[in-house]
């Protein structure tokens, strides 16, 4: 019977500290939304040292959570945190344009917060929204011109005036996409201190024309994207002026023993 040692001490060394394996960059994997065949790609970006979510959050992800559409079975950890009330009857959700791989439009800042939650709970693992700070780490440098912005973005000039599904364009510089355009992208900090309850996004969207699509951009959220709808209080769960509002999801780095 041959020796065992000269094999345990071949693993020892691959495990030991120091080695490539410990200091390698956390992957990349795909999470499956448990309960179902629904699944999301996370790259490690390292200069945010975070996961972050290669497309923005879709249809596909979204409607599992908010469960209005489900006839039957409703994903484990549905129910740890309130889920949306059914949209507007006169503001459909998707805005005509389609569900699917197109990503989720029209939610408000609570209700994208509250699907992080609710992932976390289904998943086990804690996603978030980004700080604006994260956000412009992995967005990288700003495309040199117009049409590197444009290769990039779905944006005024070749969305055909909606969404479209996420990941047709070129990617970033981290292999992200869409961080440009799509979708205006809710971040976690609010857009003052003097507001704690307004949003701020990044990114641009659809609407945007490519030459004012810039990285360092803020949106504020504007109150008046909400005056439409009849309930009290207005745009608890979905936005009817937000067609351009839409977010992505990141993970904090693996803690170090």
């Amino acid at each position: 019977m041959k020796s065992v040692l000269p094999f345990l001490l071949l693993c020892a060394a691959c495990h030991a500290p120091g080695t490539q394996e410990s200091t390698d960059s956390p992957a990349p994997y795909t999470e499956t939304i448990r309960g179902t065949d629904v699944r999301f790609d996370m790259v490690w970006v390292e200069a945010a040292q975070l996961w972050v979510g290669k497309h923005e959050v879709t249809w596909d992800e979204y409607l599992l959570y908010c469960d209005f559409e489900q006839d039957n079975g409703i994903p484990p950890g549905a129910d740890a945190v309130t889920k949306p009330s059914v949209p507007l009857d006169w503001t459909p959700y998707d805005r005509d344009w389609g569900a699917g791989q197109r990503p989720a439009v029209g939610m408000s800042w609570n209700a994208a917060q509250k699907y992080c939650a609710w992932l976390s709970a289904n998943t086990g693992q804690t996603y978030r929204l980004p700080t604006e700070q994260e956000w412009a780490a992995f967005a990288g440098p700003r495309p040199a011109d117009a049409a590197a912005i444009a290769a990039q973005a779905w944006c005024a000039e070749n969305s055909k005036e909606r969404t479209q599904e996420v990941g047709q364009k070129a990617p970033n510089l981290y292999g992200l996409y869409d961080v440009y355009g799509n979708l205006w992208e809710y971040c976690a900090n609010p857009y003052s201190a003097d507001d704690p309850e307004q949003a701020v996004l990044r990114g641009g969207s659809w609407q945007s024309p490519a030459a004012s699509i810039d990285p360092a951009t803020r949106l504020a959220f504007d109150y008046d994207w909400t005056l439409r709808d009849p309930n009290y209080p207005p745009g608890v769960w979905w936005i009817p002026d937000g067609p351009h509002l839409g977010f992505r999801i990141v993970r904090d780095a693996p803690s170090t023993p």
